[in-house]
Formats: C-alpha cells, sequence, structure tokens
C-alpha cells in the first residue's frame, strides 16, 4: 500500500458562523439585489432565529430544511446548527418524500420570514447522538432513505481545511452556484463564512446572464462548479468574458476530462483567475483533495493532494486493482460517522475511522492522487470483464462525451449531439470505438445520441443514461421495465400495467412505482380514475392507497394473483376466510394472468356519490324527478377529497401547490364554459368567468347563479388553505388534522346561522354559508374513530338539520350523504356498473357545467338528462389531458432547477 499524508497546520477553534477574530461589520450574505448581511448581523439573527426553535434542553430536534439560496433557508440552516439541533437537509421535491416518510422531522422550516419553523411534534421523535450535525442524502440518490451522518467536527473541520487549501481569506465571496442540499453547495457556503469571507445568494443557472452580472456587479471571487457546467460556461462563451473580480473557479463533482481542464485553465490565466481541480465525497463530509491552480497544467489528469488533516491510502489488494493502483482509503477528520438507512442509527456514534470510496487511484511519488475508475466501473458483457471508465476514456480522446453501462444484451452508450455532425455519423463512430475498446465488438453495442441525463448535483445519472439507450427500442424498453418491476418484488406485467394505469390517468410519462399516487401528482380529480383502473388491476384497494408507494398496490395484486384459485386475498380492512371473495363469489384468475374475471368490485363511496350525485342534479334540473341537495352534498365530498388529496402536504408550501394544481383542474373548464356562455348567448358574466359571482354578483335574487357551486368550491378550497397554513394551526393540521376540520366546521357554522338569519336570496348557495359543509367533509377524512365520525356528524346535524328550513327532505338528502361518506368508506358493485359509473364521477364537474347548455334544447326530460350526462363525459374525455397539461404548470415542489 502507498499513501500520501496533508500535514495539519494549528488553527483556532471554529464555527460555521466564522473564527475568532472575524471582523463583525464585514459581509457575510450578500443578496442578489446586492443587500449585505455582515457577520455581526448574521450572528444576532442566526441567534434569534434558534431561539425560536425548541429548547436543546427539552431534547434535541430532528429539523428537516431544503434551504433555497436567500437569507431565510440559509439563517435557518445555520441556526440550526448553532441551536444544537439536527438538521435533514434534502431538495424541496418530491423525491425527498421517501427520506421524510422514514426519518419524520419534528420541525420542519418553512422558507418564511416571519414564521421560518413550523414544529409538528411536541416531544423528540428520534434519540439522536450528541455528535449528530447534519444529515445529506448520499451522492447521486437524492430519493433514497439512506443518509449521511456528519458530526459538528466533520464540518467545521472540512470547511477550515476547504479554505486552507483555496486561500480563503475574509476579502474572499463566493456564490451559490451550486444547490445548498447538495453537499459540494454547502461546502461553499461554509467554508467562505468560516474565515470570515461573505457568499452572494442567488439562484440564477450559469447560463443565465443575471447570474454573472451578479458575479461582475457584486464583487465575486470564487466560483463554484462541476464539469457539466463548466461544459456549459464552455459552449456559451461565458468564461471568454472578462469578470474582474474573478480569481479562482473551483471544480469538482466529478471527473472532467484532461483537454477541457487544460482548456478552462487556460481560459483562466488570460483572464487573471485559476482552476482549482478538487475531489470529494459526501461520506468524507465535502472535499477530500485539492490540485493548486499552479500544478494544473502540468496535472490535467490529477486532483491534487489530500486538504489539511487528511491521509490517503491506496489498497492495492482489491481485486479491480492493476499495477500501481487500488481503492483510495480516506482517514481523517472529515470522514462521517457513518450511514443512517434508519431512525435509530441516528443514535448511533462514529462507526468508521477511515472511508473506502469505491474510487480507484494512484499517487505519485510527490504525493498527487489521480482517480482511474470505480471499483463498482467492472461489468462482464459475454464473459467479459470490462472496466467501463477504460471505454468512456476512448470515447473522450475522440472528443465524445458519453456515459457507458451494460446490462445482460451488452454495452449501453449514451453519447451527447455534435454539434453539425450528423445523428447517425456520431452513434456509428461511438459503436465503432466502444466495441474496440471493451473487445465485445460493435455488434454488442446500443447507442442513443441524446443530451445525458444529469442528477441535481449535475453529475451524470447513470441509471438514466442506460434507460435512454435501451428506451430507444419498445422491446427493450419492456424489457427495463420488466426488470424494474422484478426489481420491486411484483410481477413484470402487473407492474407495467400499474405505471401504466397511472400515467395515462395523469398524463405522465414516467411513473416511479416507489412513489405514491399524489407524490407524482395525483389529485382529488384524478383519483376517480385511478382509483376504479387499479381496483380493477390489483382487487380493492387498501385505505388511504393513494399515500402508499405504487409498489406495494403492485406486492398487493401480486400476492393475490398468486393465492389458490386466484382469489384476491383480503380486501381493504382485512383477509377473507378461507379464500372467499367479499360477497362470497367465486374470482377466478383468467388464464392471461390478468386481473380476476370478478362479479363485484369495491369502490370508494366518494366516487359512487360524486356519480349519483350529478345524475341527481342533472335529472332535478330537467325536472325528471325532484331529488334536491346533491351539489351541496358534492361540497361535503370536495372537502373530503381536499383533506385527502391538496391538503395533505407536510408543509405549507406543498399544500399551496396541491391546491393550487387542484384549482387550475376546476377553474379552467369552469371559465372556458362560462366565457362561451357569455360570448355566444349572454348566458353568464365576467363574475362567471372569474368564478366569483358570489361577491360580484347580485346573490339576492341569484341573477346568473347557475355556477354558484364551482364559486363555492373554489372560495372553501382557497379559505381552508389559508386557515391551515396559519403556524399554530399548521402544526396541529401536522399532528392531527381531524382537531382542525372539525373545529373550523364549528366554527364555520356562525357565518351560516348569521348571514341566513340576516338576508334572503340564494344565500344558502355562497361561501360563507356552506363553508361548513366542506369542512365537515375535511373532518370526515380523518376522523378515525367511532367517536370522532359521531362527533363530525353531530355537527353535520347542527348545520344541516335546518339548513333549508322549508324543505327537510332537501336537508335529510344532504346529512345522508354525508353520513354515508362518514360511516361507508366502500361499497361493493355488479363489476360491469363500475367502468360507467367511474367515467361520470371523474366527469362530474364537466357534466354540472354543460348541463345547463343541454337542458332546454332537448324536448324529453329523460333525453335531456342522458344528453347531459353524455355530452360532459365527452368534453371531459377531450379535455382531461390538456387541462392536466397546465396543471403541470404548478410544479409538484419548490425544487431548484438542476444544473
Amino acid at each position: 500500500m502507498t499513501s500520501a499524508t496533508r500535514t495539519v497546520r494549528p488553527r483556532p477553534s471554529s464555527t460555521l458562523l466564522g473564527a475568532p477574530g472575524v471582523v463583525a461589520t464585514d459581509p457575510a450574505l450578500v443578496t442578489a439585489s446586492g443587500d449585505v448581511l455582515d457577520h455581526g448581523a448574521l450572528r444576532e439573527r442566526v441567534e434569534e432565529l434558534a431561539a425560536r426553535l425548541p429548547d436543546v434542553a427539552d431534547g434535541r430536534r430532528l429539523v428537516h430544511l431544503a434551504p433555497r439560496p436567500d437569507v431565510e433557508g440559509v439563517t435557518a440552516y445555520l441556526a440550526t446548527i448553532e441551536a444544537g439541533h439536527v438538521a435533514l437537509v434534502t431538495a424541496d421535491d418530491v423525491r425527498a418524500r421517501r427520506i421524510l416518510d422514514r426519518y419524520r422531522p419534528d420541525v420542519t422550516a418553512t422558507g418564511d420570514a416571519d414564521e421560518p419553523f413550523e414544529v409538528t411534534s411536541d416531544a423528540p421523535r428520534h434519540a439522536l447522538h450528541p455528535d449528530l450535525a447534519l444529515l445529506l442524502s448520499t451522492s447521486g440518490s437524492t430519493g433514497s432513505p439512506k443518509l449521511v451522518r456528519l458530526s459538528h467536527r466533520n464540518l467545521t473541520s472540512n470547511a477550515l481545511a476547504i479554505a486552507e487549501a483555496l486561500d480563503l481569506t475574509a476579502a474572499d465571496r463566493g456564490v451559490t452556484s451550486l444547490p445548498l442540499h447538495y453537499t459540494f453547495g454547502l461546502s461553499v457556503l461554509h467554508s467562505h463564512l468560516a474565515v470570515g469571507g461573505s457568499v452572494v445568494l442567488h439562484d440564477g443557472s450559469v447560463l443565465d446572464d443575471a447570474l454573472w452580472r451578479a458575479v461582475d456587479g457584486l464583487g465575486v471571487t470564487t466560483f463554484a462548479v462541476v464539469p457539466h457546467m463548466v461544459e456549459l460556461m464552455e459552449s456559451s462563451g461565458v468564461l471568454e468574458r472578462e469578470h474582474a473580480s474573478l480569481r479562482l473557479v473551483a471544480q469538482a463533482g466529478g471527473r472532467m476530462h484532461p483537454d477541457r481542464v487544460l482548456r478552462t485553465a487556460a481560459l483562466g490565466d488570460r483572464h487573471g483567475w485559476g482552476l482549482a481541480v478538487m475531489y470529494g465525497q459526501t461520506e468524507a463530509t465535502a472535499r477530500i483533495s485539492v490540485l493548486d491552480p499552479a500544478q494544473v497544467a502540468a496535472n490535467p489528469d490529477s486532483v491534487g493532494r489530500p486538504v489539511a488533516g487528511t491521509t490517503v491510502r491506496l489498497d492495492t489488494s482489491v481485486p479491480e486493482a492493476t499495477e500501481g493502483s487500488g481503492e483510495v482509503v480516506v482517514r481523517g477528520p472529515g470522514v462521517m460517522m457513518g450511514y443512517a438507512e434508519h431512525p435509530d442509527d441516528l443514535a448511533v456514534g462514529a462507526l468508521l475511522d477511515e472511508l473506502r470510496t469505491g474510487d480507484l487511484g494512484r499517487l505519485d511519488p510527490d504525493g498527487l492522487l489521480r482517480i482511474v475508475g470505480r471499483r463498482s466501473g467492472f461489468v462482464k458483457v459475454m464473459g467479459l470483464r470490462i472496466d467501463v471508465a477504460t471505454v468512456e476514456a476512448a470515447l473522450e480522446r475522440d472528443g465524445l462525451t458519453a456515459c457507458v453501462g451494460a446490462d445482460d444484451a451488452g454495452l449501453t452508450v449514451a453519447v451527447e449531439p455534435e454539434a453539425g455532425v450528423p445523428t447517425v455519423e456520431t452513434a456509428g463512430r461511438a459503436r465503432r470505438l466502444a466495441g474496440e475498446a471493451s473487445g465485445v465488438g460493435p455488434a454488442a453495442v446500443a447507442v442513443a445520441v441524446v443530451p445525458l441525463a444529469r442528477l441535481d448535483s449535475g453529475k451524470v445519472d447513470r441509471l438514466g443514461c442506460a434507460a435512454l439507450v435501451r428506451g430507444g427500442s419498445p422491446d427493450a424498453c419492456e424489457e427495463t421495465r420488466v426488470r424494474t418491476a422484478e426489481a420491486v418484488g411484483a410481477s413484470p406485467t402487473l407492474a407495467v400495467q400499474v405505471a401504466r394505469c397511472v400515467g395515462d390517468v395523469l398524463a405522465v410519462d414516467a411513473v416511479d412505482l416507489d412513489r405514491t399516487f399524489v407524490q407524482q401528482g395525483g389529485d382529488s380529480l384524478s383519483h376517480v380514475q385511478a382509483s376504479v383502473r387499479l381496483e380493477g388491476l390489483v382487487g380493492p384497494l387498501p385505505r388511504g392507497w393513494h399515500h402508499r408507494p405504487l409498489a406495494e398496490l403492485v406486492e398487493l395484486g401480486r400476492a393475490r394473483r398468486s393465492a389458490p384459485d386466484g382469489t384476491p386475498h383480503g380486501t381493504s380492512h382485512g383477509t377473507m376466510p378461507d379464500g372467499a371473495a367479499p360477497d362470497g363469489a367465486t374470482e377466478r384468475a383468467r388464464p392471461d394472468g390478468d386481473a380476476p374475471a370478478r362479479r363485484w368490485r369495491t369502490v370508494e363511496t366518494s366516487v359512487l356519490l360524486r356519480a349519483i350525485a350529478v345524475v341527481v342534479i342533472c335529472g332535478s334540473h330537467a325536472d325528471l324527478f325532484r331529488v334536491l341537495g346533491g351539489a351541496h352534498t358534492l361540497l361535503a365530498v370536495a372537502g373530503f377529497n381536499a383533506a385527502r388529496f391538496g391538503l395533505s402536504a407536510p408543509t405549507a408550501g406543498g399544500r399551496w401547490r396541491g391546491v393550487a394544481r387542484t384549482l387550475v383542474g376546476i377553474a379552467v373548464p369552469t371559465a372556458v364554459v362560462a366565457l362561451v356562455g357569455m360570448l355566444t348567448h349572454d348566458r353568464y358574466g365576467w363574475a362567471n368567468v372569474v368564478l366569483a359571482n358570489w361577491v360580484l354578483g347580485d346573490v339576492t335574487y341569484g341573477f346568473r347563479n347557475e355556477l354558484w357551486f364551482v364559486d363555492a368550491l373554489v372560495a372553501s378550497t382557497v379559505v381552508l388553505a389559508a386557515v391551515v397554513s396559519v403556524p399554530a394551526v399548521a402544526r396541529t393540521w401536522a399532528r392531527d388534522p381531524w382537531r382542525v376540520a372539525v373545529v373550523v366546521a364549528a366554527v364555520a357554522l356562525v357565518p351560516r346561522f348569521v348571514v341566513l338569519h340576516l338576508g334572503e336570496g340564494v344565500l344558502r348557495g355562497i361561501m360563507p354559508t356552506t363553508f361548513w359543509l366542506f369542512a365537515v367533509g375535511a373532518a370526515v377524512a380523518h376522523a378515525d374513530t367511532r367517536r370522532r365520525r359521531l362527533l363530525t356528524l353531530a355537527v353535520a346535524v347542527v348545520g344541516g338539520v335546518t339548513f333549508f328550513p322549508d324543505d327537510p327532505v332537501r336537508n335529510l338528502t344532504i346529512l345522508g350523504g354525508i353520513a354515508v361518506l362518514t360511516l361507508v368508506p366502500e361499497v361493493r358493485l355488479p363489476a360491469r356498473v363500475v367502468p360507467v359509473l367511474g367515467v361520470v364521477a371523474a366527469a362530474s364537474l364537466y357534466v354540472y357545467l354543460v348541463q345547463f347548455q343541454v337542458l332546454g334544447r332537448v324536448p324529453t326530460p329523460l333525453g335531456g338528462t342522458l344528453a347531459a350526462v353524455a355530452l360532459g363525459c365527452l368534453v371531459w374525455r377531450l379535455a382531461d389531458r390538456p387541462v392536466r397539461r397546465l396543471q403541470d404548470l404548478v410544479p409538484l415542489s419548490s425544487r431548484r432547477p438542476s444544473r
């Protein structure tokens, strides 16, 4: 074994807020607009925020942060560390949900200046080791529940070591060119603040002129990049321009080809800045080694020498080692405490005294480290053991940027398009070079000329690139789906069917079985179709299925299919004795292995109510019969679904995004129908188009009041979302949403009684008098005990028994619908009825909207009712996918774009 060591120079003790001697009036954080927070003010701000966190004397808390590059995000993170709590830092996207599901935080940083933290637990949920300070996702797996455990010593020692290696001083100013949930991005913040320097907070891409205006206008001296960013900067020519304040570009996050290293260093020489090439891993806190800019030209393939206090050795005994190389093994204060794969791991102390990186390297006699491959970078194809790095190097030497992988069929090569070169020519050259370098020959190489898939950190996503290559062939794409399904332990055919079902319903091209229906964009408008179709694939769906990973549904269906005689095992609430179907009917699997041919199907009660209510509404308006109260019942169903979908996110921002997506699905078709009606025959006005007729119109006599239900629904949704966004209410909502919803419903009875006592007209169709129905529905969604269900019904009875004083039957209809929703979560129906029922329920909004255009034009009540329902279903079918595309303009998360 060979090794290299860098001696630690004595330094004073330090925190992330700067070493002793830092000048309080020196800048610390600089906003994109030029506002400056100096080190003294930063410390005061951090101490103030730390005081707003629970007292560590009452137990250290796990604080979830998805820090954005702004003062609120950075100070909340620093306050968490300085207060002695543990920061769980993730991206702000749906992939973080897997982490949060496993490691439930006690506190969530909101990003709001007035209410920066939302406490979601009265007492600590986890035992946390005293040394633990920070939890980060492992490199390349931001959605994995496997986390890196870092200590206070890890953070401070590595920050100072980086600062020393890059010669950072109080005069240096960095910029948040990288996401703060990425270890490299955090290290920029740590290292600059630790020595009294400053950081510009900016969220622009390297392709954005605004970022470079900030670099030049705010005096940025150091700029952190990953290889992909260098490629973008080179292609855009931004580094060809003068940046007077810039003295250093620091590159890490993956290997950069030596030719590009030389070109970038040469640009720096011409414009007065240096290039520092670095190597690191999240498991080593951030940086392991740094190549001094003065040595880059002579050693473009090196990653430099270890940072202060770090020792690197090579284990030449690993099977992948070749002459002069070995696995890079790291010792030093930056080596993590260990991984966390379960909440219990958070209580464990340091388990490692050295880090086996998995990288293969060489050490020069003068201590320079060169990374030559990965231990996991060896694959076996056609009996040959192939080093993927060698193949990629051969492609790079020919000027191609590529990602090489392998599967049972051979090598997969994703290669970036070349400007001005035909795709077929690039593909042919890549296939020939990869075949020669690997020894398998061109016939065993599959090539796709596509922009390489990349992770948030800018690193190449190898699994994504392999999927891009194999996805070019329909057969190969199916094989990939089969292998993915097998990985989750499910029937391949069933996994593909479930993914296709959800993809079709949500109009998305890719479905992740490890995520839930809601996490992938499912809402109250789409769950009807999904629940009906999924029930046909996997059998009766479990309670709360929309918040369970789809892989669990696949596994449930697989277990049912593998049961004797193909009988489904269990229902939503438990297993049936002796394998009998819940209704006593025999359910046998079809020979093709698809879902069992069942005579009866389970349907959620909310779905049944939606279908029945909208038909009842149409029939009553057509004078086919007189059964009133359907629309008011639907308001309770809408509240029920809002609580289960749009308002189910763990953060206020997530709830607002979910609500916004739902409102787009409601508002767009309503506004279009109202606008057409207004322009063609003056049926509606602008108050209808903007869904505010109850405020802007004449509610005394009901002028243009046909769409009152949608107005009330939209207003109720917004009001409840606003209520549960109040910090104190939000904390209770996170712990016990039923308690919030039932109190809101009770309070909402006040305007219901007051308004109806003071006025007449159509006031029983406006938000102040109907909001209690929506809130009751939300309470029903979370009434998880018999006592709570009865209390919720009691509130409904108080509000509903006299709601229409001259029509007790109508009141009983509304209360009956709410009672069924509360007490009967699902019903069994003939299987042949369910598809039709599902379509009518899914199209209920459209049926409601078009009925008024149809009923007066069809001569018979029965014909008018059938025509309105049929036309509504047709319009829904045509509009559903375009409307979902509009909903997708509201992101599922506030995730910062990757760079």
